[in-house]
């Protein structure tokens, strides 16, 4: 990673975040325009050891060995073109047969920041395919702990998160692969609260079913896997947002089940991306400065 750094630094560097940094933050010109720059900007140290991963793998492994991505390695366009442009060539994050067939055992395969499913890994596995450069932002292991400690205690893992991102899909399928755990993952507060209705007074089952289509577990019934649950979350999910999906869904536990007894039924550990809280906090409080135009640039 160190051989490549300079490499790295020349593709994302930018000149003019460098100058506005020098300067505080806050750059002026002819004092007709400023430009202010969030505290917290750029790529998180996650991204950025994926990133230094994959230029690595390029520079341990250079043609005529060939590499493969699993999917995006981040959610930039960029990125993901000079990835291409080293001759890392693209998989789907969940590979077909016929891209599975193109694998041999000395190729090298990333795994992207997000993470892989655990059927994915294991199919590399049956191929023989060993030579994995994992990126996995330590975060996103994080929550896969929480997840696989609630399967093997039965706790079905209620996720905050997008049921079809890359990062939730990996996250599910630790939920299952272990124990004899369920998931259900809510985008919302909305759903949330469907689900908290479901906790304390029932419904039809058909009706949440259809619902949340898409987004739980293989054999899930709500009214056998909603009875001891944990919160989890996607890592880039808005903070306050997942806090408050916890707090509803404690609350409604505790209604059903009593004070007493809610240890019994609920469980939540904090799983919330630092750096993404970091970059939320930043940006708050620049829009509560007066501006003209804000320009966000995403990373994932």
């Amino acid at each position: 990673m160190e051989a490549v750094q300079a490499q790295v630094v020349a593709h994302y560097r930018s000149e003019l975040v460098d100058r506005i940094r020098a300067f505080g933050g806050i750059l002026s010109a002819d004092g007709r325009l400023t430009i202010k720059l969030a505290k917290e900007f750029g790529f998180c140290y996650g991204v950025e050891r994926a990133i230094d991963l994959a230029y690595a793998a390029r520079k341990v492994f250079p043609p005529p060995t060939s590499i493969y991505l699993l999917g995006e390695i981040i959610h930039n366009p960029e990125v993901n073109d000079q990835i291409r442009n080293m001759g890392i060539r693209t998989l789907s994050a969940n590979p077909t047969a016929e891209e599975m067939s193109l694998l041999r055992p000395e190729d090298v395969v990333i795994i992207p920041a997000f993470g892989t499913e655990v059927s994915t890994r294991k199919r590399l596995a049956e191929k023989g395919c060993n030579n994995l450069v994992d990126t996995t932002c330590g975060d996103v292991m994080s929550v896969w702990k929480r997840v696989r400690q609630y399967s093997k205690e039965s706790v079905t893992s209620i996720i905050h998160g997008k049921a079809k991102h890359e990062e939730t899909k990996a996250t599910t399928s630790q939920a299952t692969a272990y124990g004899a755990g369920h998931y259900l993952v809510v985008y919302d507060l909305a759903e949330t609260d469907s689900v908290c209705n479901y906790i304390l007074n029932g419904g039809n089952k058909q009706e949440f079913l259809e619902q949340f289509k898409g987004a739980y577990s293989p054999g899930f019934d709500p009214e056998v896997h909603l009875q001891a649950v944990g919160v989890a979350n996607q890592t880039t999910m808005l903070r306050g947002e997942t806090e408050e999906v916890q707090r509803r869904i404690k609350s409604a536990m505790e209604k059903r089940h009593g004070t007493g007894n809610l240890a019994e039924h609920f469980r939540f550990f904090d799983t919330i991306c630092g750096a993404t809280q970091d970059r939320q906090d930043a940006l708050e409080k620049m829009l509560k400065e007066p501006m003209n135009l804000l320009i966000v640039v995403d990373e994932l």
